[in-house]
């Protein structure tokens, strides 16, 4: 006999058994005759999501250096929404005569309280949370192009908005349940009632913390470097207050969770109905995902601000513009030049790689000007002076190029006469 699957079970066997229970569940819808819309939409998501999962299954099987661990509840979750889904449509058929061929009353699914499109988006939601799971690994060894940066920022924030929306679409039906069984009268009324007073505050007190640190973005410091005092002071005391932000929600979420679970253990002693006591235990379970995948954008998020060097070059004229990454950092920016004769470098290279490169462009521009006339009137230009670069010790070449030598003029070049000025002084005219 095969062992239940849990988070016991390893990412691998997570993912696996997610794979298959979304194939399973496909093959079931596919099996009718009759698709509306609601339904054909529903396909659709499920091909998506095993393309996603099939990803990940190959990631994890190939890799061992990648932690994925935090996606373990998402994938059993799907899983086991699939099998659930699948097993309430079989009930729905066969209340209407189990014929796959003349089955019409989809629009009376229900899973969770919600109908058919509420499920896709419920898939919709783990296939997102895997998919920025799956890219915040990847942009650990990796580079994304400006196309596919902005990609991934607006998953990132559609996924966390659409995270949110159902976060508090099960908090509804939450309050719903825990309504009716707080309302009821016994020796536990009133020990239900003060756990569900002290929920909704922590709610509340996390949503202070949201909006305070949401302002804090707002009013971040971007000054140009180098910065002052004042201004690192400012910075650094808004870091802090950030820090101290995070530290108090992950208390309240933890505060928040232990009182709906004795809420919801309170409420199961007053719920007759099997199917009320699954969906309760369904949405106890999807209160948690959710969280979890919230938690998981979140930190991509922050992944994302880490991992990105963000350089806007502009120069005019006779310039060298560098837009380059030594530490292997994302980099998104411009480099902007104009003028008669402006360089550019972009790229990932090494510290090595970019001193090498600056000699040698900073060699082409001394030897072009060197073409183009003398520094100075009288004097002319030799080829670089390789001898002096050569001596042991000498550090020139490594810190400013190479050099040229100046060729001196002869003494009768440099001689000049003497002749009356319009003062009738004389004046003399000097090389150097």
């Amino acid at each position: 006999m095969a062992e239940p699957i849990g988070l016991a079970s390893g990412l691998l066997t997570l993912a696996v058994f997610a794979f298959q229970a979304s194939i399973t569940l496909y093959e079931t819808v596919q099996s009718f005759q009759f698709h509306p819309k609601q339904l054909r939409d529903l396909k659709e998501e499920l091909e998506a999501l095993r393309g996603v999962l099939g990803c990940l299954t190959d990631t994890v099987n190939a890799t061992t250096d990648v932690d994925l661990s935090a996606l373990n509840l998402p994938l059993l979750r799907c899983g086991n929404a699939c099998k659930e889904f699948e097993q309430e449509i079989m009930k729905c058929s066969s209340r209407s005569g189990g014929s796959r061929t003349s089955f019409r009353d989809w629009a009376k699914l229900r899973y969770m309280g919600d109908n058919i499109d509420g499920f896709r988006q419920l898939l919709a939601g783990y296939k997102s949370t895997i998919n920025i799971a799956l890219t915040d690994a990847n942009l650990r060894k990796t580079s994304l192009t400006a196309e596919g940066l902005e990609v991934y920022r607006d998953l990132l924030k559609t996924t966390t908005d659409d995270l949110e929306a159902h976060l508090q679409s099960i908090d509804e039906k939450l309050e719903t349940i825990f309504s009716r069984t707080v309302t009821e009268s016994g020796p536990d009324a009133a020990q239900l009632q003060l756990i569900q007073e002290e929920r909704m505050s922590a709610q509340k007190c996390l949503e202070i913390c949201d909006q305070l640190s949401n302002h804090i973005d707002q009013i971040q410091l971007t000054p140009e470097p180098p910065l002052t005092s004042p201004e690192i002071l400012t910075t650094e005391g808004l870091q802090e207050c950030k820090k101290n932000l995070n530290i108090t929600t992950a208390k309240l979420e933890s505060y928040m969770k232990a009182r709906i679970d004795r809420l919801l253990t309170k409420s199961k002693t007053a719920i007759t109905s099997e199917e009320d006591l699954a969906d309760l235990e369904r949405l106890q379970e999807e209160w948690e995902t959710t969280r979890q995948s919230r938690e998981i954008c979140s930190k991509a998020e922050m992944h994302l601000k880490q991992n990105i060097s963000t350089i806007d070059n502009y120069a005019t004229g006779d310039a060298i513009q560098f837009m380059v990454s030594t530490d292997g950092n994302i980099i998104h920016g411009k480099n902007r030049g104009l003028g008669w004769r402006t360089r550019q470098v972009g790229g990932h290279l090494s510290d090595l790689s970019v001193q090498q490169l600056s000699r040698d462009m900073s060699s082409v521009r001394f030897q072009h000007n060197a073409n183009e006339g003398p520094f100075s009137r009288g004097n002319t230009i030799s080829v670089p002076d390789d001898g002096a670069e050569d001596m042991p010790g000498s550090e020139f070449k490594e810190r400013y190029g190479p050099g040229f030598k100046l060729t001196p003029k002869t003494a009768a070049d440099t001689r000049m006469p003497s002749t009356p000025s319009a003062a009738g002084r004389p004046s003399s005219s000097q090389t150097g």
